[in-house]
């Protein structure tokens, strides 16, 4: 029985010491994981030596320009207990974070970090290594290349006039995009915006089109009637002849359309360009497309919750403020279709003032009567990695002591 019980312990033990090993190939070790039973399930990790594997012992070594491996004899002496690995320079996460959002904690945790040993080029061991290399910690980009989802930006802006103000019909709002591709806080930093927006928001129906809504609430100083029954909104024309914004069609090769188009084309560029998505859409009805790029569903759920950040619009005064200020400027409202010179279609209304009891067309107000300003937000993912990263690197505020 004990010798029954020894022989089955050293199965064990046999078992798990195969269970991980390391196949070498012409430029870096991959790890099969515990449990892998595909290519798939393979992570690929950058070594300076690595002494733990399948018998005989490999020693490998990568030099810059080529990497070499040696397979020791069975003579060699035995490996050291522990492996010696060096993690691939990579920005954390949170650091990257830190720059779409100015956390300014972060980057100068970063900094004071930077003026000593670098975290990222410190040889560790191999269990050290695999906490240091954690997806939450290590998968940020150096790129500062923003992706943004101009209808989830428009539909968002109308949606936060109609629960403010609490009016009856919602619009989408071209304000709303190029609050995003204006943002100071990116352009200061250096990043690049850039819009995707579907075809029928700048030319199309006026129900369809931005800042349009129907013949009551078109507004008529940003679009203009193009004749039989099609409208264009000037102001984002604009941007897409000056190459900040590209029109996505979302004509189906079966004549019933793809509403998904756009979120598709953002999902592949982004992934092309490992580039950041600004979007409340957290994309999870695309997870069985296969044509985007991904392997997996998992795969794009995994990306979505590095690139993909929220956000929000302020809207900072007040009823009475905003009333005096309307009051102040001198600002005549210019909405319906009776305002279009050549409109030609039916329910043509000649109104040559608006009514007194018409409700206030605050999706038609300019910034200088209505400031909103856009807000980029974290996810809760985002915050988290935030604090792991400040409570790691040791970082607490600044006091003076009086």
């Amino acid at each position: 029985a004990d010798a029954a019980r020894d022989a089955r312990r050293e199965s064990r033990r046999t078992r798990r010491r195969t269970r991980r090993v390391y196949e070498l190939t012409s430029s870096c070790v991959v790890r099969r994981r515990r449990g892998a039973k595909s290519a798939r399930d393979m992570t690929t990790v950058s070594v300076t030596v690595v002494t733990k594997g399948a018998a005989p012992w490999r020693r490998h070594r990568c030099g810059g320009g080529g990497c070499a491996s040696v397979s020791s004899s069975s003579s060699s002496p035995p490996p050291p207990p522990r492996c010696v690995v060096r993690a691939r320079a990579s920005e954390p996460w949170a650091v990257s974070c830190a720059r779409v959002f100015r956390w300014d904690d972060v980057l100068d945790a970063r900094a004071t970090a930077a003026t000593g040993e670098d975290d990222d080029a410190t040889t560790t061991t191999s269990e050290e290594n695999a906490a240091h290399t954690s997806p939450t910690l290590m998968r940020g980009t150096t790129g500062n290349f923003i992706v943004i989802d101009g209808a989830n930006l428009a539909w968002g802006l109308a949606q936060k006039l109609k629960s403010r103000f609490t009016s009856k019909t919602r619009v989408p709002m071209s304000a709303a995009v190029l609050a995003a591709l204006d943002y100071e806080p990116w352009r200061a930093s250096g990043f690049t915006t850039h819009a995707f927006i579907p075809r029928e928001y700048v030319v199309g129906y006026v129900n369809s089109v931005c800042d349009g809504g129907g013949l009551s609430t078109v507004n008529a100083e940003l679009v203009e009637y193009l004749g039989k029954g099609v409208w264009v909104n000037r102001r984002l024309m604009d941007e897409v002849d000056a190459g900040r914004l590209t029109l996505v069609s979302r004509d189906g090769v079966d004549g019933r359309g793809l509403r998904k188009a756009d979120d598709l084309t953002i999902l592949t560029r982004a992934k092309e360009a490992d580039a950041w998505i600004c979007s409340n859409d957290k994309f999870r009805d695309h997870r069985r497309e296969r044509g985007i790029g991904f392997s997996s569903g998992k795969a794009l759920k995994e990306f979505a919750r590095l690139r993909r950040f929220d956000h929000n619009f302020l809207i900072p005064l007040e009823d009475d403020v905003i009333s005096a200020t309307l009051e102040a400027s001198g600002w005549t409202p210019k909405v319906g279709a009776s305002f279009v010179e050549n409109y030609d279609g039916p329910q043509r209304r000649v109104v040559p003032e608006r009514e007194p009891d018409a409700p206030t067309p605050y999706h038609a107000m300019p910034q200088r009567v209505l400031p909103v300003y856009f807000e980029p937000l974290p996810t809760d993912s985002m915050k988290t990695a935030r604090k792991t990263y400040l409570e790691r690197q040791g970082w607490s505020v600044s006091r003076i002591i009086a």
